[in-house]
This record gives structure tokens, C-alpha cells and sequence, in this order.
């Protein structure tokens, strides 16, 4: 009996000093996640004060921001809705409509460049429906003065010349499908952290690639939508659209690789208003950046111009893009003009 008694006397002893820790523990705790809400606020002022980055509004999916695929070429959003494309078939020929509720600056996300210079992009993905991991990546930029946009529409096949007239995501992704009946979807957000969720996009369109009788016309049909977005026309002949790309430090690296190729150009110009930027990682919106260069020249009587892919890889360490690798190629003939 006695024994019993010790046991259940030590047992209230045990209880109560544990019972009396709680409070302790508790302010503890308490102490913990005041420090770690510190922590995160610290960071968010560093990085507001660094002015890297400024979040864009949230919108509800599908409804402040609408997408539509069609087939056809439509002028409008409006126009093209009733006439949504679902089903493709291989080489079909895509353009996407995208309508905002407002204007595009209410949604756009704002990046800052180590130069001070503002960025107003969105991001886009391609991938399998309803799969987080997108098989494609791209980031469309847009001027200040586009900004007020209410609207837009973007060629994904065959391709279109002009600032943010065509989608490269498309064509790039598609061209590397299989046969069989593929449910695919093309997402934009203004939400840059990866994993995304469900909901954290603007809008989302689907649609059912079928390819059960094999895909042999998009894959070829990547050489015609570079030739496209390069000078609106698969007429190799006819000289790239000049662009409003300026970079004064790669016109130079192509200068010196240009005459190492003995060329001297007669006129070297960028072909598109700034960097095409994407990733084919899944968790990584940020993997290459492209540019092309157009030069003009003479060789005796013969007009030729030629390209210059200039590329830069994302070292995400380091948050900077890597040496530029630049591809040319030479010896194109055009028309000479007075």
C-alpha cells in the first residue's frame, strides 16, 4: 500500500513539474515564430527597398483574365470565342486571344534589372492538362505604353512578325510530340514562385492534340515560324524586320566574330524589341535567353546578308545570364537595293 502511494506521489511530482514547463515552452514558441516573422518581414523590406521585384494584383482565374484558341485569324477576342478551336490535328495552324478585365498593367509583374530598369512580364506554360510540371516555360515582355492594352493576339502557328505577334512556346513544345491523343494546356500567370498551385494562374486553355496518325508536319514547320517571327514571310530571300533590340556590348562581339569570318558588314541591326526568354525545365522559369542579329554585305556583285542566334544560359547561382554563344549564318542571297 505504501509502495502505491510513492508511485502515484512521484507520478504527481512528474505531472506537475511538466505542467509547469508549459508556459515556459509555450513563450518559447511564442518567441520562435516572433523571430522567424521578423526574419520574413526583414527580407520582404530588403528586397522593397532594393526594388527587385513588385507583385501584380491577384485576379480570379478565368474571369478577369479569359484565353481562347482558334484556327483562324479573327480581329478580335470577341470575334474569336464563339469560333474556340478544342481539337487539333498535326499542322493545324493556332493563334491564342487573350482578353483582361481592365487593362494588362492591373496584372502584369514587375521585375527590376540591376540596371533600374523595369520589366512588366507574365508567364507563360505549356504543358500536359492539369500537370504543375509544365514541359515549357516562356516570359512575355511588354513596353510601358503597352501597358494599357485591353487585349491581345498571338500567332502559336504559323508564326507572325512583330513585338509579341507570336508565341514560340507552341511550336517549340508541340514539335517534339509523339503519336497518340495528347490533353494539353497553356497557362499564364503573373505569379513567379515555383511550384505553382492550381489557382495561382490568370487564365487556362486546353486542348486535345490528336496525333493517332502520327505528327511528321509540325516538327517541320519549326524553320518556317523562325522565318516568320524573323521577317513575315518563308522567302528567305527577303532581309529580317529591323527591331528595337539594342545591346551595344553583343553588336560588338558580333562585330569581332563577324571579322574573324572576313565579313565586313555593310549594316548590322537586332531583329525583335528585347530578349525571347524560356526554359524547357519544369521547376524553372528561367534557363536561356535568345536574340538575333541580322548584316548585310557585298562579295563582288552579289548581294548576301546573313543571322547571327545569339544565345546566353541563366546561371541561377549566381542570378545572372552566362557569355553570350553566338551562331552565324552567312551567305544568304537578297536583292541588292540602290
Amino acid at each position: 500500500m505504501n509502495k502505491i502511494i510513492v508511485i502515484c506521489l512521484f507520478k504527481l511530482c512528474i505531472s506537475a513539474s511538466v505542467f509547469a514547463q508549459f508556459p515556459q515552452m509555450k513563450r518559447a514558441q511564442e518567441r520562435r515564430e516572433q523571430s522567424l516573422r521578423a526574419e520574413e518581414e526583414r527580407e520582404k523590406a530588403e528586397k522593397a527597398k532594393s526594388g527587385n521585384q513588385r507583385a501584380a494584383k491577384p485576379a480570379v482565374m478565368d474571369v478577369d483574365v479569359q484565353m481562347t484558341l482558334t484556327k483562324l485569324d479573327y480581329k478580335t477576342f470577341a470575334e474569336a470565342k464563339p469560333n474556340a478551336a478544342t481539337r487539333l490535328a498535326d499542322g493545324d495552324p493556332l493563334w491564342l486571344y487573350v482578353k483582361f478585365n481592365g487593362n494588362l498593367g492591373r496584372y502584369v509583374y514587375a521585375l527590376h534589372d540591376t540596371n533600374g530598369s523595369e520589366r512588366y512580364v507574365l508567364f507563360v506554360e505549356y504543358g500536359p492538362q492539369g500537370d504543375v510540371t509544365a514541359k515549357g516555360h516562356y516570359l512575355l515582355e511588354f513596353r510601358k505604353d503597352e501597358l494599357a492594352l485591353t487585349e491581345m493576339k498571338m500567332s502559336l502557328s504559323p508564326g507572325r512578325a512583330g513585338h509579341n505577334r507570336a508565341l514560340p512556346i507552341f511550336i517549340r513544345k508541340i514539335a517534339l510530340s509523339k503519336p497518340g491523343l495528347w490533353n494539353n494546356e497553356l497557362r499564364i500567370t503573373n505569379v513567379p514562385a515555383l511550384p505553382r498551385g492550381p489557382n495561382d494562374y490568370l487564365a487556362k486553355v486546353s486542348v486535345v492534340c490528336d496525333f493517332t496518325k502520327g505528327i511528321a508536319k509540325y516538327p517541320k514547320m519549326i524553320g518556317e515560324f523562325q522565318s516568320m517571327i524573323l521577317r513575315d514571310s518563308t522567302d528567305m530571300s527577303k532581309l529580317p524586320i529591323v527591331g528595337k533590340f539594342v545591346n551595344p556590348e553583343i553588336n560588338g562581339q558580333i562585330m569581332e566574330k563577324l571579322k574573324a569570318d572576313g565579313i565586313t558588314p555593310t549594316r548590322l541591326y537586332f531583329v525583335g524589341d528585347n530578349w525571347a526568354e524560356y526554359s524547357d525545365i519544369p521547376f524553372s522559369i528561367r534557363q536561356i535567353r535568345a536574340v538575333t542579329g541580322a548584316f548585310t554585305y557585298q562579295k563582288g556583285k552579289n548581294c548576301l546578308y546573313g543571322t547571327a542566334d545569339v544565345t546566353q544560359n541563366y546561371d541561377a547561382a549566381n542570378d545572372r545570364f552566362d557569355e553570350a554563344t553566338i551562331s552565324i549564318r552567312k551567305d544568304i542571297a537578297t536583292p541588292c537595293t540602290p
